[in-house]
């Protein structure tokens, strides 16, 4: 994964989903692709939640998009819900989701998710 994902001012970019809290309409989460960066990254999270955005290898995005997106959504809950309750959030550094394990590593100003098989 290339450390300049924060450097984006010349990169492409293309907003492909975004995610809204139902609770609170105001926190929308963005999911944008830098494919001169071959990433996709949340883009929201710092704004909201004042945690690390999430990155996303291209690799595993365009060949998983639907269980990705999935995987996004469960973690926007998770923080979602422990803002709402005044509770401090961790990103856990290994979860599942379904039958599936997935990490997440800290970069920069980013966590980049992967997934085990």
């Amino acid at each position: 994964m290339p450390e300049s994902i924060v450097d984006q001012a010349n990169a492409e970019e293309i907003v492909i989903a975004t995610i809204g809290n139902q609770k609170n309409p105001a926190q929308v989460v963005e999911i944008v692709h830098l494919p001169e960066k071959g990433v996709f990254i949340t883009r929201g999270i710092a704004t909201h939640f004042q945690l690390r955005d999430i990155a996303v290898p291209q690799t595993l995005m365009l060949t998983e998009i639907h269980e990705m997106t999935g995987v996004l959504s469960y973690l926007l809950e998770r923080i979602a819900t422990a803002a709402d309750l005044n509770l401090p959030f961790r990103y856990d550094s290994e979860f599942e989701v379904g039958d599936s394990r997935f990490s997440l590593q800290e970069s920069g100003d980013f966590m980049i998710l992967n997934r085990h098989d």
